[in-house]
């Protein structure tokens, strides 16, 4: 499917463009915040959580900018737990802590420490700080292991949109020497990430959102347009930098996203499977973008159609829930193993 050119969407009607993409941005907003959520326990959790750890301090125009994280400790687990850290999403722009999934219940209390991580916005920075802040967090994550009982050697990715972009861009990160730039990562989970800067608008559902002027994501990342900045959109492509010994990747992307089409997973997966990696595609049928940010999936199991390196030829059904991420983590970072 990827390897074929995509045609490129009418985009000479300025003014209808724009006008589409307030619509669609205002339908999905809307969405998120009609969305249900699951009920929290009752009963107090047993789960610590450690707020405002400050992990990097990159100087900006106005001054050095303090990162934090929140760390989300196990209950009576057995040390040191492994860890995976959280990148919310955000249009690299708008991310913060706290917005996604319920880091407690998941997975928190099933004895993984989980890191909720900040980045740059790259109203503040361009690309790659949101990059070097990743890796920072990282890096420190280490540093801290020792304290809070953590495994550095066991560490999982998962992040939504732009933070899934990141997410995958650090675990396929080299040192000028080939070792991984973040060591320790053993798995990525990615829902519905952007892979192909230079091919958001080629891969765009029918009346989807097309990047044509300053307002999209990709330009803030890159400072212009991606086709502006080619070499730059090139290196921040997670399809363009796939290699042999990237870890276990997961990807989620629902099949009528109109932010960031299905088609941007598919290369990614694509791109994987030639470069003899692991990874498996779930397209996640009916699903818009966003649904990790809301309890709906959790609610109301949706269902999805999963392709992988394990069998490129053949497809099955299952449904996403969170015990089929859980049990994707379990099988990386732990020595259980994951039956699907």
């Amino acid at each position: 499917m990827t390897s074929e050119v995509s045609p490129q969407p009418d985009t000479s009607d300025l003014s209808a463009v724009q006008s589409n993409n307030a619509a669609v941005m205002g339908r999905f907003m809307e969405g998120l915040s009609r969305a249900p959520r699951p009920p929290e326990k009752i009963d107090p959790t047993d789960v610590r959580v450690v707020r405002d750890i400050v992990f990097s301090t990159p100087p900006g125009d106005q001054g050095p900018t303090e990162l934090r994280m929140d760390l989300y400790l196990p209950p009576s687990a057995p040390t040191p737990a492994p860890v995976i850290v959280w990148l919310a999403g955000g249009g690299w722009r708008m991310q913060r802590r706290g917005y996604g999934p319920r880091l407690t219940r998941l997975f928190a209390e099933r004895g993984y420490a989980m890191a909720d991580i900040e980045y740059r916005s790259s109203e503040v920075s361009v690309w790659p700080a949101q990059l070097h802040d990743v890796l920072a967090a990282l890096r420190h994550l280490h540093d801290i292991a020792d304290t809070h009982g953590l495994d550095p050697a066991s560490i999982g990715l998962w992040g939504s949109s732009a933070g899934a972009h990141l997410a995958l861009l650090a675990a396929f990160a080299a040192d000028t020497d080939g070792s991984p730039a973040a060591p320790g990562v053993r798995a990525v989970v990615a829902g519905y990430p952007p892979t192909d800067l230079l091919h958001l608008n080629a891969d765009a559902l029918p009346g989807g959102v097309l990047g044509v002027d300053p307002s999209d994501p990709a330009w803030g990342l890159l400072g212009a347009s991606p086709a502006d900045r080619a070499g730059t959109a090139a290196e921040a492509s997670p399809a363009r930098q796939a290699h042999p010994r990237v870890p276990p990747v997961l990807l989620l992307h629902g099949d009528a996203d109109l932010l960031i089409g299905p088609a941007q997973s598919h290369r990614l997966h694509d791109a994987l499977i030639a470069a003899r990696a692991e990874s498996h595609l779930l397209l996640v049928h009916g699903a818009d973008h966003g649904f990790l940010n809301t309890g709906d999936w959790e609610l109301n199991p949706m269902t999805a159609t999963v392709r992988s390196s394990h069998s490129p030829d053949a497809e099955r059904s299952v449904l996403l829930t969170s015990a089929l991420i859980e049990r994707f983590f379990d099988r990386h970072l732990r020595t259980d193993p994951w039956h699907a």
